[in-house]
């Protein structure tokens, strides 16, 4: 092996080195403001953000569920947050209990859920799993049992399949136009729940 040789093997190496630690730092880092979020000292993370309370037992079936790209994970989690202080039951992904699988739980949701609200954001169309959860939502929603409600978190407009539904303005969280759109939302499952018998 000539000198050039171990010279480019040392730095492939060491490179190589510091790729594997800086995902160990980044891992460890994001697992302290995890832990430090859960912790229930306020936030955690300054976003405004709460930790779901304690979930029940096996819930029965589903009201709404909240589906979001991983860009408006946090603005999903506020309403979903909303919703359940509200005492309806309520799916989100990022709520999903220790032991359980996330995928089977959204299968799950994605298949009783009475109404599913779809959180828009910019990044939503480019994100394979909130695309595969709006088709999901579209068939079920053709198919009589669900009712599909696109939420609007950016003023990026809405594709034509959604935009074609009333949607929820939740693009000024922390104002009182903001609750009016959360309680309209509250209001309207309410009704239809006891409609429904339920």
């Amino acid at each position: 092996m000539t000198g050039v040789e171990t010279v480019n093997l040392v730095i492939g190496i060491v490179s190589v080195i510091a790729a594997v630690a800086g995902v160990y730092f980044a891992y460890h880092e994001y697992r302290e403001r995890r832990s430090v979020a859960g912790s229930g000292s306020g936030d955690g993370d300054g976003d405004g953000v709460s930790e779901p309370p304690d979930p029940p037992h096996r819930q029965g079936p589903y009201d709404v569920l909240v589906s979001y790209a991983s860009g408006d994970a946090d603005a999903a989690e506020l309403l979903a947050g909303r919703l359940r202080e509200e005492d309806l039951q309520v799916f989100l992904l990022r709520w999903v209990e220790p032991g359980l699988i996330p995928l089977l739980e959204t299968e799950r949701a994605l298949t009783e859920a009475a109404w599913g609200v779809l959180a828009f954001g910019s990044g939503t169309m480019v994100d394979l799993r909130a695309r595969d959860e709006y088709a999901a939502l579209l068939h079920r929603k053709y198919e009589g049992g669900l009712r599909f409600v696109p939420a609007r978190t950016t003023d990026d407009p809405l594709p034509p399949l959604a935009a074609i539904h009333q949607p929820l303005d939740l693009t000024r969280p922390g104002t009182a136009h903001y609750d009016r759109e959360v309680t309209r939302l509250v209001r309207i499952v309410r009704a239809l729940r006891r409609s429904a018998g339920a």
